[in-house]
This record gives structure tokens, C-alpha cells and sequence, in this order.
């Protein structure tokens, strides 16, 4: 483990690297080859650890600025600023509300289907899909989050639960 700590900032940055070359398969491809190369599994811990770090602490900044903007940090905020953009980009998804409560099923995600096509889908879980608590987390504290199925792993859609519970 004493590599991974010399190497922690290189590690960083290519984890910079692959989440954001997410829509571009043969680049991904690449980056991917080349962390398995210089790191393989014995990272993904240390990989799923700087990836909560960083998701948690962005999500808290954008949750501040909305707050400055006198914008909630509601489940009716979760959905307009991560699944409006998600969609922007592609992303296809129903919505089913209730006052405390939302559950989306997204049924198509421009991530999955990159790292399905590169044939690497188990890195989406980890570079991708793993981010998927910790927005919350930072986002709002008070909101619980569950997923039990993913198109990542196959199955027909990602179903994320937002409840607030406060």
C-alpha cells in the first residue's frame, strides 16, 4: 500500500482523467488500460475512497451556492440540478413523486453504455457509479439514498430512491 501513497497524486489524476473522457469510449479504453497497468485492483479501494472525497466535497459547494441563491436543497432540488443536466446529456428517465420522497428509474445513461461498449463495466461501478451516494451526502445530509439495480450491471434501468428524512 506504500506505492499507493507515493503514487496518490498520479492515481488523482488519472482518476480525473477517466471520469471525464466518460463519453469518449476509445480514450476511456485507454485510461483504463493504463490504470490497470500502473495500478490494478489493489487501488480500487484507495480509488473509491479519493472519489467519495472529491464527489462529497463538490456536492457540498454546489449545495452552498444554491442555499446563497435561496434555492432548496430539497429532493426537487437533487432533481433539478443533477437530473436536469443528466438529461442534457443524454440521460432518460421517469420521475414518480410524493411530498418526502422521489424514485427515478433511469432507463438509458450515456456512462453505462460507454463502458458496456469498451466492454469495462465494472470500472463504471467503481469511477461512476459509485459517486452516486456521496452527491447526496453532500448535497443534503438529511436525505437517505438507495439503489438496488443498475444498467451498469445489466439490469432493465438504475433505480435511485431519494427520501428526505427530516
Amino acid at each position: 500500500m506504500k506505492d499507493l501513497d507515493i503514487n496518490d497524486d498520479k492515481l488523482r489524476e488519472l482518476i480525473s482523467d477517466i471520469r471525464a473522457a466518460r463519453s469518449k469510449p476509445k480514450m476511456l479504453k485507454t485510461l483504463l488500460e493504463k490504470y490497470e497497468k500502473e495500478f490494478g485492483p489493489k487501488a480500487e479501494k484507495r480509488v473509491l475512497e479519493i472519489i467519495a472525497e472529491n464527489t462529497e466535497k463538490m456536492w457540498a459547494e454546489i449545495a452552498e451556492e444554491r442555499e446563497e441563491e435561496r434555492k432548496d436543497n430539497s429532493i426537487q432540488g437533487i432533481l433539478d440540478t443533477l437530473w436536469k443536466s443528466f438529461e442534457g446529456v443524454g440521460g432518460e428517465f421517469t420521475v414518480e413523486r410524493t411530498e418526502e420522497s422521489a424514485q427515478i428509474h433511469c432507463t438509458r445513461c450515456p456512462m453505462a453504455d460507454t463502458y458496456r461498449k469498451i466492454g469495462k463495466p465494472e470500472y463504471g461501478l467503481i469511477f461512476h457509479c459509485s459517486t452516486d451516494p456521496h452527491i447526496v451526502a453532500g448535497f443534503n445530509p438529511d436525505m437517505e439514498f438507495k439503489i438496488t439495480k443498475r444498467l451498469m450491471t445489466g439490469d432493465d434501468c438504475c433505480d435511485h430512491y431519494y427520501r428526505l428524512t427530516k
